[in-house]
């Protein structure tokens, strides 16, 4: 784990109660920091397909909107997350989610629904005001600069981090309830995956309650219930043995390398390359997962 990581008492935003100080330690001037919460003009807005079908909306900070964020991401992403954490934790990935769960006989998979335009900026607001003890007007400014439209937006880069630390009581109470059913826990994102000998259908009752009480839901169609067969994870084939990537992404290299023979092109072949190789990183990083979850460092408790 990253050794610059601290407790949220040790945070700098804990019991920040100076507007000077705020914008000094978003390195901007106080007059700069007032013009960046509020206006929908710190915004520009898209639509991005999503895999499963529809479009996901963007809402994505112009320039100085998001290097402001781009810093308070920095300073919450150090607070030290629970171990049930993998997204967003430097270190921490989509790999890793998955090789969690080697060795489990049962996997339930749950996919929360919007979960960003879920987390209000009430929300924001309790977390600056209770968690981090910030003053008022120390916590609304927080608050605006990093919702639109009274969410956390798609597109923002504090919206991952602030996405769990709003919710960060919601998650616990799930932790316990997986805990209690001596089943394990965990969190990429809006993924949850819980996993053991056996998943207990009333405590994933008691998890889908969690959720609605906390004011989200989760998508029916993407619930998965899987026992002793292959699971797919966060893109990564989970076996009790091991995980491995899916079938799909050996066929794309095999016609990514079909393709870049073929092709006469330079500036196609480059492009072709920059894909191959980005495909061979990720076959990579599956593999590195793997080997550290079979070594005894790497075993989870």
């Amino acid at each position: 784990m990253d050794q610059r990581t601290y407790s949220l008492r040790d945070s700098p935003f804990f019991r920040l109660r100076s507007k000077a100080k705020l914008a000094s330690l978003l390195y901007v001037s106080l007059d700069k920091l007032r013009t960046l919460t509020d206006g929908d003009q710190r915004y520009f807005e898209f639509t991005k397909p999503k895999k499963s079908g529809g479009v996901r909306k963007i809402s994505a900070p112009i320039a100085p909107l998001k290097q402001v964020q781009s810093r308070i991401a920095d300073l919450l992403s150090r607070v030290t997350p629970p171990n049930y954490l993998f997204a967003p934790v430097s270190g921490r990935s989509y790999a890793d989610n998955a090789a969690f769960h080697i060795g489990a006989r049962s996997v339930r998979l749950l996919d929360i629904e919007d979960f960003f335009p879920s987390c209000t900026a009430k929300k924001a607001i309790w977390f600056f005001r209770t968690r981090m003890e910030c003053s008022p007007d120390v916590a609304a400014i927080l608050a605006n600069i990093v919702t639109f439209r009274g969410a956390l937006p798609q597109g923002s880069p504090c919206s991952p981090i602030l996405a769990y630390l709003c919710y960060v009581d919601m998650w616990n109470e799930i932790s316990k309830l997986v805990e209690d059913c001596q089943c394990k826990l965990s969190v990429y994102a809006d993924d949850l995956t819980i996993s053991g000998v056996s998943v207990p259908e009333a405590q994933i009752w008691q998890i889908k309650k969690t959720l609605f009480r906390h004011g989200h839901r989760y998508v029916k169609n993407k619930e998965r219930s899987i026992r002793d067969k292959p699971v797919e994870i966060t893109g990564v084939i989970l076996r009790r043995s091991g995980i491995a990537a899916p079938n799909r992404q050996h066929v794309k290299i095999t016609k990514v390398r079909d393709e870049i023979a073929r092709t006469t092109s330079v500036t196609h072949k480059a492009m072709l390359e920059r894909q191959l190789r980005g495909r061979l990183a990720q076959i990579g990083q599956i593999a590195a997962a793997d080997q550290r979850k079979r070594t005894p460092s790497g075993t989870a408790s």
